[in-house]
């Protein structure tokens, strides 16, 4: 259940509030009776205490909690109109910068994240893939396509695979090529899945999440590397800047923010696994999900389910009470 006003379910606190101002000014007119007779003498001079009335008091209370529920637009559900799926796709990712030339994964982090991605690509026959290679700026290396062998062709494994990017590691407008590389259709599934060992250099993360979820494209993030230190390799030994070695280690937190904020998993490439079933659940959640929207499938309100209990509520203390004065 879902509330599509939930700010309202605030007034909820109405009801314990009513119980306990209801009590006071009870209390307050019993303290008045006190101070003009005492309480042994009220039945010999006619004095009756004020009524409890402490079923129609809890009553009201709820009633009044039922009324802030109903206000606050309860929705469950979802009307029964859906309408056929289109196909499923699927942008990869694959970080290109110099720290993905580390060999704490084997033969390397790009030559685990590469292995991995051609796996997937054959674990999802049926499913349009699309390329794209970033490092601290992002391009489109191959679009969405069918045709597995020709991506399968374009996937960098090592350094010397023509890769043209500058180095350094950036979210920049990766999600915006990501999704760029979508198609446009409402009907389609669509999921990004982010290879990279994270040590993002910029300040975007809020604005890709943004754009993911404006595209409504859950995000899978696969860490590669590991926690303990390992040198950064340049073009003749170790990567060396201002006479230190550079060393890097695999940075979580950006990649794991952007999968759970965005709907996506995030998982270690060392733990990953088989990739295939949990893309292609995300793959008919998506779907699903764009099914209903398009057929104008919402979810139904239920607020006179809450209305209905608490005027039946109120009118029922309202008996109560008359019958005890």
């Amino acid at each position: 259940m879902e509330f599509q006003r939930p700010w309202m379910v605030i007034l909820a606190l109405a009801g314990p509030l009513y119980w306990w101002l209801r009590l006071r000014w009870l209390r307050n007119d019993e303290k008045r009776l006190r101070r003009f007779v005492r309480p042994v003498l009220w039945e010999r001079v006619g004095i009756v205490p004020p009524a409890q009335h402490k079923v129609s008091r809890l009553l009201i209370s709820i009633a009044i909690i039922l009324l802030a529920l109903s206000a606050a637009g309860p929705v469950w559900g979802t009307s029964p109109a859906y309408i056929p799926s289109g196909g499923k796709n699927v942008v990869i990712a694959l970080d290109v910068s110099r720290s993905m030339w580390s060999d704490d994964e084997v033969p390397s982090r790009l030559g685990r994240s590469a292995m991995e991605i051609r796996r997937l690509i054959m674990s999802l026959p049926g499913t349009r893939f699309s390329l794209v290679l970033f490092s601290s700026h992002s391009r489109l290396a191959v679009p969405i396509t069918l045709d597995n062998d020709f991506i399968l062709d374009k996937i960098p494994s090592n350094p010397s695979d023509g890769i043209s990017l500058p180095q350094g590691t950036a979210l920049s407008n990766l999600v915006d090529v990501m999704a760029t590389a979508l198609p446009n259709m409402g009907m389609e599934g669509q999921v990004g899945i982010i290879f990279s060992d994270g040590g993002f250099h910029d300040y975007t993360l809020n604005e890709a999440i943004n754009e993911a979820l404006d595209r409504r494209m859950a995000l899978v993030t696969v860490g590669a590397g590991g926690d303990t230190p390992v040198m950064v390799p340049g073009e003749n030994g170790p990567l060396v800047w201002q006479g230190d070695t550079i060393k890097t280690v695999l940075e979580e937190e950006c990649l794991q923010e952007l999968a759970e904020e965005t709907g996506g998993f995030y998982t270690r490439i060392s733990e990953a696994g088989d990739l295939a079933e949990p893309v292609n659940e995300l793959l008919h959640r998506s779907s699903d999900r764009a099914d209903a929207d398009i057929a104008g499938a919402s979810g139904a309100r239920r607020f006179q389910y809450f209305l209905g209990a608490a005027l039946l509520l109120m009118l029922t203390a309202i008996g109560l009470e008359r019958k005890e004065s």
